[in-house]
């Protein structure tokens, strides 16, 4: 991970700072090396040269597709190229609210998150849980893809949960605060004041804009501090689920080599324990408190297993910068027929 200034951060809050710039750059990682090794391309198959000639010949190829029943083929090609454009938009704009963070602009932060939060991490869930699914609405009627459509919270929490229970991380997080967080107008969610920094005054009754005041305007210090103590202890976290999301998705297309994937664990697990003590006691929750005692667990199995001894705090800073074999292992090999070498 790239080392950053600080900026205006308080001090208590940088571990967190940089365990959520982690997460981002494993993301960003793993766009890099994607691109560099082709996996974010599809091969098609025809059964005769005619197909091969009228596919060349179409003027949409995702109508021949579709007159072919080539279904599962459109949900690749969608796969492939959707996916790494909406990681991509994400990773933007997750960047830049981390950097207007550090420069202490809180209402530009939280006006960029909301999109990330809502929008882009909805299309890679969708992607995540049904590829051929996600291909037909897109095709069909791509409106039907816009998260706020869904329902609210209630239904994304069934959604989550399914999902969570695809990847095998029902453990670490609950279904129903992410979808909390995510889209609820609440004293605990991101919505209400992502969309107190977007617009100066607001009349939803939960965050209406109060008598003599400008939302986010008129922000003194200690107003700051509470909003960079909420957005640390809550950012990590979906990031976090964001990760296990983009890295299913990734496994679909092109297999990372394990031995990458269990030093990127290692990495978050050790970051995860700075993020978790340097939340301030007022913002913990049990939901927080879950994610980190896996990952508290998944730290300790690791040296366990080898027979070593867990490292003492003062180390896991280098662990989380640097991993236990120092980056000797890369995500990809030189194209996807070579994924499993490793």
């Amino acid at each position: 991970m790239v080392s950053r200034s600080q900026g205006f951060l308080p001090p208590d809050l940088v571990e967190a700072h940089n365990f959520s710039y982690l997460l981002h750059d494993i993301m960003v990682e793993l766009l890099r090396s994607g691109e560099e090794h082709g996996i974010f391309n599809t091969i098609i198959s025809f059964a005769d040269g005619a197909d091969s000639v009228a596919f060349e010949q179409a003027e949409d190829i995702f109508v021949w597709l579709e007159e072919k029943q080539k279904i599962s083929e459109r949900a690749d090609i969608l796969r492939v190229v959707v996916f790494p454009a909406i990681l991509s938009d994400m990773l933007h704009f997750i960047y830049e609210a981390l950097e207007s963070s550090r420069k202490a602009k809180l209402n530009v932060t939280y006006a960029l998150l909301r999109k990330p939060l809502q929008e882009n991490l909805f299309i890679l869930e969708s992607i995540a849980r049904d590829s051929v699914g996600f291909a037909e609405q897109l095709a069909t009627d791509p409106l039907r893809l816009r998260a706020t459509k869904m329902g609210g919270s209630v239904v994304h929490s069934q959604l989550i949960g399914g999902l969570l229970q695809k990847l095998g991380v029902e453990d670490q997080f609950d279904a129903q605060y992410l979808a909390q967080l995510r889209y609820e107008k609440c004293d605990d969610g991101f919505d209400g004041i992502c969309n107190t920094a977007m617009h100066l005054f607001t009349e939803h009754p939960k965050i209406r804009t109060e008598n003599l005041d400008i939302n986010f305007i008129f922000s003194s210090w200690d107003h700051k501090f509470s909003q960079w103590a909420y957005l640390y202890s809550r950012l990590p976290y979906i990031l976090a689920y964001t990760r296990e999301v983009v890295e299913h998705v990734c496994e679909s297309i092109a297999p990372t080599c394990p031995q990458y994937l269990e030093d990127l664990s290692l990495r978050v697990a050790a970051s995860s324990a700075l993020w978790w003590k340097s939340i301030p006691e007022r913002y913990k929750s049990h939901k927080l408190e879950q994610y980190a005692k896996v990952q508290q667990l998944m730290l300790e199995q690791y040296y366990v297993k080898r027979g070593l001894r867990l490292p003492p705090a003062s180390q896991l800073e280098c662990i989380a910068l640097k991993g236990p074999r120092r980056s000797l292992w890369s995500r990809l090999r030189s194209g996807k027929t070579r994924q499993r070498e490793c």
